[in-house]
Parts: structure tokens; C-alpha cells; sequence
């Protein structure tokens, strides 16, 4: 199981790689967006980024 800290770090990276771009692609493979994608997205859309998707959001994520 990996580290706690190292989980945050790497969502932390994850939020500040999003502070810098101009748009967020999500590669989502058969639709699928998981729960960390999801709250990304979230955080890209509240800082009026633009959200591309490979594939569009499948109706059934969990």
C-alpha cells in the first residue's frame, strides 16, 4: 500500500499541474472517470479551465 503522504503529494502535484494549464484533457478509457479524476475536474472547472474529454463521462461511474 503506498505511502499516505506520498498520496497527498501527488494530488497536490496533480492540483497545481492544473493551475498552470490553460485547459485539462482527461483521458478516460471506455468513459470511465474515478472518484480523483472526478474531484479534479471539479477543481479545474472551479478555476474556469477548460475540460476536454478522450471520451465522453460514461453515464455509469461510480
Amino acid at each position: 500500500m503506498p505511502d499516505p503522504a506520498l498520496v497527498r503529494s501527488l494530488g497536490e502535484l496533480h492540483l497545481r499541474r492544473i493551475d498552470l494549464a490553460d485547459e485539462v484533457r482527461v483521458v478516460n478509457p471506455s468513459g470511465y472517470i474515478g472518484a480523483a479524476t472526478r474531484r479534479e475536474i471539479a477543481y479545474a472547472e472551479s478555476l474556469g479551465k477548460r475540460v476536454t474529454y478522450l471520451h465522453g463521462p460514461s453515464t455509469k461511474d461510480g
